[in-house]
């Protein structure tokens, strides 16, 4: 059984890239509370550190090679990981960036067309709920406020369906 950070070397390598070349990486077992249970990394903004999940499958698989760094695709799949979290540390949050990160990657170490194609799911799975969140806080901010308010007026509060103060 190879090590966390044998795993990480070997999918750096992949990249053409050093473990000094990559921002800070820390190893955790299980995922944590308030992060989402399929998630295979993060990313801890104010430190600039990517946190890798060792128990996700292709961690695991990894791991588990007969050989150092023998389980080629399950190390194609946790490059791409890395190139996403990365794109995070340098650039913020937006998923997209993160996502045609994480693509480029893929094509780069010759990841197959099921990887490809789940990591595009994923992509555009994203997109959508961020499209109906943004949908949601629009019609939100643009909807009529109910209750008190306060009338410059008068210097009183007056409710909604109070025409006059």
């Amino acid at each position: 059984m190879w090590s966390a950070e044998t795993v990480f070397v070997c999918a750096l390598a992949l990249l053409g890239r050093t473990a000094q070349s990559f921002p800070a990486v820390q190893f955790i077992e299980k995922v944590p509370v308030g992060v989402s249970p399929s998630a295979e990394a993060y990313v801890l903004a104010e430190e600039n550190r990517v946190v890798l999940i060792t128990s996700a499958w292709a961690f695991r698989v990894a791991e588990q090679a007969q050989n150092r760094c023998g389980q080629i695709d399950a190390l194609r799949q946790i490059a791409g990981v890395l190139a996403h979290e990365e794109w995070h540390v340098r650039h913020g949050p937006d998923e997209e960036g993160a996502y045609d990160a994480q693509l480029t990657a893929l094509t780069s170490v010759g990841a197959g067309p099921m990887l490809f194609s789940s990591v595009m799911r994923a992509k555009r799975r994203v997109a959508d709920e961020s499209r109906r969140r943004d949908r949601i806080n629009q019609n939100l901010s643009s909807a009529p406020a109910t209750g008190p308010r306060f009338c410059e007026r008068c210097d009183r509060t007056r409710t909604q369906d109070q025409k006059q103060c």
